[in-house]
């Protein structure tokens, strides 16, 4: 019997080291299987028979071990090792690999299963099965407003491709961005043409750019200091030659710089015996006679415009005074208005008691009429400072007068609020019937008498977003800043919408910020609440509430210096009709899908299972699993939220096999095997041994 015994226990042997050749084959086999979990098999020894028992210790003796002889061995599991397997990107988004615990949980309608394995695609009916099987994948759908709520029930994810999503009327607009501070709104520049005035005796003006009307009928330019000369030579041939200078402050050194100066020059060398020069009160040099005999005066100038200028005074002084063109210097602030010229050199006509009216339009407002009576000692600044008390202004320039040109310069302040339109100044004699035609040809309002340097402008920002009706059809809505000239920390705001549709009601209002550039207050001007939009479809009004951030704060529309932003709108909270394009999972499991209108909404998302044994599992085929009576029923939840889980898309969870371990196991199984067979051979020599003891 005792070889019998060994026989049985090297059988068993062989035996069982051939299911374990299985597992490894098996394994092996499964290197590539997506999901795969490797099994592993465990041995025990089987009793037979005890041949004898213990014995307790008695007296002085000792007891007795038990003599049992084992039968051999079985296998006593064979467990499979759910250890993580590599995650290995594929790009495919239905792809999908748990880094933890868990199961994928699919059904065929009747029974639920359980995989590692997660190669999901859609089918036909737009829901993600295993393709191997046509399993579907199990989840939670979420409803029309992209919510799971509690209770949702775990069913076939299905996705259809040709969801839509149906169209939500704006209702909110959140107003961030910057107002630029820096920026200064432009005031309307007026210039009239340019003005001369009368060259008196004690202006001394540089005889370079006095106009001279008569002969010349230019102004007198090219003169040369220390070159140009004017020769005057008398009936009694005497001659003398005067060099034009920069600057001249003697009498009787043979230079000039102005017309005050060559007069005094003239009358050094010839006044008392030949003829005196003067400067008349119409701006001309006159040569009277001294000598009481024919006196003929040459005078030469080797500039030809004022050689011409002065042809006049070439004659017989005795048979009468000559006379030059009129002069006229560049108007100054201190010239009267009666002394005043145009470009031209003709007089503007205006007398003492002569009435001076003048209108305007502020910001599109005629102002009061406004003026002034003029005597003999009013100024060109008087009457500046007069135009510039009518209108107003506040800037630093006001009313100017050029010292190039003459020209009067009407400064308007800043933006179109104070734009300046319809100037209008006009003078007549103190009865108003008698019109100075040649000062209102450049002050009145005929349309080419002032020149515009520079228009009003506001400084302006603006946005543009698109906001959409309860069908769904997109309006643009702009809001426009404009930066307030009367009220300093202010900007006015309007919004505005393309026809057909109109704003019908808070269309317009102002926002003003505190001297930290944070935001003060946000008003309506109408008292409206909200923007009210007529869509001009079919829809409903829309009425859009304007969130410019709070008070006090910089998170919404702020004013600052130098940034100027064009995102002056955030967000709007409405969208269009929108189609399925595409679909992503997170890592929660969690399905959003994007629409083509551009918003992302919760589709549904995966649901997971876990089971208190793992190892209880039943494998089925197709790499699933079943529960079974020692595995526990299956907890169902969501990665991230009942499970330690991470799901992950585009990629597939591989085998857990190491190749490396199985070679190894192999080669113990072999070994054992062999051992085994060995066994049996010599136990079989053993019996011919006893079977030979007969003969």
């Amino acid at each position: 019997m005792g070889l019998m015994r060994s026989l049985f226990s090297g059988v068993s042997g062989l035996r069982n080291h051939q299911l374990f050749m299985d597992v490894i084959g098996n394994n092996i086999a499964n290197v590539n299987t997506t999901g795969f979990k490797v099994g592993r098999i465990g041995f025990s020894e089987i009793f037979a028979q005890t041949l004898k028992g213990t014995t307790q210790p008695v007296s002085n003796r000792g007891g007795t071990n038990p003599i049992q002889i084992g039968l051999g061995m079985s296998v006593s599991t064979i467990d499979t090792i759910f250890a993580q397997g590599n995650i290995e990107s594929t790009g495919q988004v239905t792809d999908l690999a748990l880094q933890g615990e868990g199961f994928f949980v699919v059904s065929d309608g009747a029974r639920r299963y359980y995989t590692r394995a997660g190669g999901f695609q859609f089918n036909a009916e737009d829901t993600l099965i295993l393709p191997g099987s046509g399993l579907k994948l199990q989840g939670y759908l979420a409803n029309q407003d992209g919510e799971i709520t509690a209770g949702t029930p775990i069913t076939d994810l299905r996705l259809p491709i040709n969801r839509k999503i149906a169209a939500v009327a704006t209702t909110n607009v959140e107003l961030a961005g910057n107002l630029d501070v820096s920026k200064n709104p432009l005031g309307t520049i007026l210039e009239t043409e340019q003005l001369y005035a009368i060259e008196e005796a004690g202006d001394n003006s540089d005889v370079e750019g006095l106009y001279a009307s008569g002969t010349a009928n230019g102004s007198i330019t090219g003169l040369i200091p220390n070159s140009t000369t004017v020769t005057v030579t008398d009936g009694a041939g005497v001659s003398r030659t005067y060099i034009y200078v920069d600057a001249d402050t003697s009498t009787d050194n043979d230079a000039f710089n102005s017309l005050d100066d060559l007069v005094a020059e003239i009358n050094n060398d010839f006044s008392g015996s030949s003829f005196t020069a003067s400067l008349n009160g119409a701006g001309q040099i006159v040569f009277t006679d001294d000598s009481g005999a024919t006196n003929d005066i040459t005078i030469d100038s080797s500039n030809p415009l004022l050689n011409q200028a002065f042809s006049t005074l070439n004659g017989d002084v005795f048979a009468g005074s000559l006379t030059s063109d009129e002069f006229s210097h560049v108007a100054r602030a201190d010239d009267t208005l009666v002394n005043l010229r145009n470009q031209n050199g003709v007089s503007l006509g205006l007398t003492a008691t002569d009435l001076v009216t003048i209108n305007a339009q502020v910001g599109g407002s005629g102002l009061p009429p406004g003026g002034l009576t003029i005597s003999a000692g009013t100024t060109y600044l008087d009457f500046a400072n007069q135009i510039e008390t009518f209108l107003g202004l506040t800037n630093s320039d006001g009313v100017e007068i050029s010292p190039d040109r003459g020209s009067l310069i009407i400064n308007g302040d800043g933006g179109k609020a104070y734009e300046l339109t319809n100037m209008d100044i006009r003078a007549t004699d103190a009865s108003g019937t008698t019109i100075r035609t040649a000062f209102n040809e450049i002050f009145d309002n005929t349309p080419s008498n002032y020149t515009e340097r520079q228009a009003a402008k506001d400084v302006q920002q603006s946005s543009t977003t698109t906001v959409y009706d309860s069908l769904g059809n997109g309006v643009d809505l702009t809001f426009i800043f404009t930066r307030d000239v009367k009220n300093p920390n202010r900007w006015t705001w309007t919004a505005k919408v393309p026809e057909p549709a109109q704003v019908t009601g808070g269309s317009t209002g102002f926002v003003e910020f505190n001297t930290d550039g944070s935001i003060k207050q946000f008003t309506y001007d109408d008292g409206a609440a909200s923007v009210q939009i007529n869509p001009g479809t079919d829809a409903d009004n829309l009425s859009i509430n304007l969130d410019p951030g709070k008070n006090g704060s910089f998170d919404g529309i702020t004013q600052m210096s130098g940034f100027n932003s064009s995102t002056l709108i955030a967000s709007q909270d409405g969208y269009g009709m929108g189609v399925l394009d595409l679909i992503s999972i997170d890592e929660s499991g969690q399905i959003t899908g994007s629409f083509s209108n551009g918003v992302i909404q919760l589709l549904g998302q995966i649901a997971l299972a876990k089971f208190t044994n793992p190892g209880g599992l039943i494998r089925a085929n197709n790499n699933l699993f079943e529960t079974s009576g020692n595995s526990g029923d299956a907890v169902i939840g969501t990665a991230g939220d009942s499970f330690n889980t991470n799901v992950v898309s585009g990629a597939l969870e591989q085998s857990n096999v190491d190749l490396a371990e199985e070679f190894t196991k192999m080669i113990v199984a072999q070994r054992a095997f062999q051992a085994n067979a060995r066994t049996i051979t010599v136990s079989d020599d053993m019996l011919s041994e006893v079977t030979s003891l007969k003969r």
